[in-house]
């Protein structure tokens, strides 16, 4: 069976008489408390919450408005109720101008005054009731505002304040928890200090909000120290904070945050009310910060399968166009050449050529996607030795040469007279020079294409730069992309995958180097820089 919880009344009278009699009066339906001087009764009123407090207006050298005034500033809903030896009307007056709710003489008709008791406490409870279920609402619209924002952080600092201003707190928080550093960090504050800011990463366990969260228990620390050390140990509350109300946010024992909310002033603290309302928002707050965090991550999933499937329809796309056309060459050559309707030694021959061209096209293209799938699966092998860069620059462009040599393009090459000897795989960095020189032939019409070697103290700098087409600003961001290829004129007539950069980049960066260009007004330059 359920235990009762009774009512904490409050009487404040010099009379010890009084006291007895209203302690015997009521104590068998309320906890009764009592106080013969104000001081003893702020003392009360500041660490304890009552539904109702009884109070003499004329003590000994003290007033009764003295009590009045801090019972409605600690807890304006907490009934006051006021007696007096005296019957002056100013004192009436007075008395309910300070928000008592009514006044008596005495000696007190017991029987009258029990009934105003009684119906002022019904009031009470239902007041509080309509309270509790208005702060309720007005969080649940918090929740709901989370659960509808698609970007969480943008939105917590609005509903944060909405819970302040519920509560009247002067401070507060909203921490999350963060899977990478596996700490609490503050995604929305408001009223913070300094000291405060310079701690915004919480470890699991560590401060007030760590140990809340660790142990998913709710925490209503007041301004005594004490208490907080019987729960917290040696975590200190800041000094500056008179009362706080700390929150784990969780789902299912999983824990997503820590609410903090603080009083800064000594007239205001929170209670085990506001505790409970707290604690029953704060499961349909984590509940919405999960969804929404949940939407967003679909969100950002299907954006990636929609980046994967068009990579994907690229990809099958390009592969098909750039394998059928030498196929095409390939088997009407050799149709040709069994219907035997060709019988001369010469046209064979060109028949035969144009068979190996697109071999060795094919060849190159599924050589570009066994590359491209080595760098994607992180099984590049490179191999550093001790190697000549000018050797390689040199060797990347005789191998070129029977191409220059069939098109109206220079070639300079802007290297050291002497060998350059450091660390790098040979065959993979001129497979990049390769790729480099090939691409600023397809590119370039008119012009030259230069070579640069700079030695560095600690590295090495290798260029390519022509006077070709250059890039479109609006396509830079994506030339190292896979399967991008750059659209304009010249480009729409050139065959590749569009994998030649992609593929040069993974072999740079494997070397622990880096690949970028800059396409000036006219022409690219392509670099890359190894250390030495």
């Amino acid at each position: 069976m359920a235990e009762i919880i009774k009512d904490k009344i409050l009487i404040v009278d010099d009379e010890p008489q009084v006291r007895e009699l209203l302690t015997l009066n009521f104590r068998d339906e309320y906890l009764v408390s009592t106080a013969a001087t104000v001081k003893e009764a702020s003392a009360k009123i500041q660490n304890e919450k009552f539904s109702l407090v009884i109070t003499d207006m004329n003590m000994a050298g003290e007033k009764g408005r003295d009590v009045i005034h801090l019972v409605k500033t600690v807890s304006p809903e907490t009934i006051v109720l006021a007696i007096t030896g005296y019957g002056s009307v100013e004192d009436a007056v007075n008395a309910v101008k300070l928000g008592a709710e009514e006044y008596f003489l005495k000696p007190l008709d017991l029987e009258r005054f029990n009934l105003t008791v009684k119906s002022h406490m019904e009031k009470f409870h239902l007041n509080r009731q309509l309270n509790k279920n208005s702060r309720l609402l007005e969080l649940e619209k918090a929740s709901r505002a989370v659960l509808e924002a698609e970007i969480i952080e943008v939105s917590l600092p609005d509903i944060l304040k909405m819970i302040l201003g519920m509560f009247k707190a002067d401070s507060g928080s909203v921490m999350l928890f963060d899977k990478n550093s596996e700490q609490l960090v503050v995604s929305a504050s408001e009223g913070l200090s300094n000291l405060a800011q310079e701690s915004l990463r919480v470890s699991d366990g560590a401060k007030i909000s760590g140990w809340a969260a660790k142990h998913n228990r709710p925490l209503l620390l007041g301004p005594d120290p004490e208490k907080s050390k019987k729960i917290l140990g040696d975590f200190e509350p800041r000094n500056e904070i008179n009362s706080s109300l700390v929150v784990p946010l969780a789902i299912r024992g999983k824990p997503l945050g820590v609410l903090n909310l603080n009083m800064l002033s000594d007239s205001k603290r929170f209670n085990e009310e506001d505790m409970d309302i707290v604690t029953i928002f704060s499961m349909s707050f984590a509940l919405s910060i999960e969804n929404a965090r949940v939407k967003r991550e679909l969100i950002e999933n299907n954006e990636r399968l929609k980046e994967m499937d068009k990579l994907k329809t690229d990809l099958i796309s390009n592969v098909s166009h750039e394998l059928r056309t030498p196929l095409t060459a390939m088997k009407g050559s050799l149709d040709l050449l069994l219907l035997q309707k060709l019988i001369a030694s010469e046209d064979s021959a060109k028949l035969l050529g144009i068979m190996k061209n697109n071999l060795n096209r094919q060849i190159h293209l599924v050589t570009d996607l066994l590359e491209y799938s080595r760098i994607e699966g992180n099984r590049m092998n490179i191999e550093k030795v001790e190697s000549d860069a000018v050797g390689i620059v040199k060797e990347a462009v005789d191998e070129m040469g029977i191409l220059f040599g069939g098109s109206k393009l220079s070639i300079k090459q802007s290297i050291p007279s002497k060998p350059l000897v450091f660390k790098f795989d040979p065959g993979r960095i001129k497979q990049v020079l390769l790729n480099l020189l090939s691409n600023s032939m397809k590119y370039t019409q008119r012009g030259g294409i230069e070579v640069i070697i700079e030695d560095k103290t600690d590295s090495v700098i290798f260029s390519v730069k022509d006077t070709g087409c250059g890039i479109p600003s609006d396509q830079r961001p994506n030339i190292f992309t896979r399967f991008f290829r750059v659209d304009n004129e010249i480009t729409r007539n050139t065959q590749g995958l569009g994998l030649g950069l992609s593929i040069a980049k993974g072999i740079i960066e494997s070397h622990g180097g880096k690949i970028w260009f800059e396409s000036p007004e006219k022409g690219t330059i392509f670099s890359f820089l190894l250390y030495k």
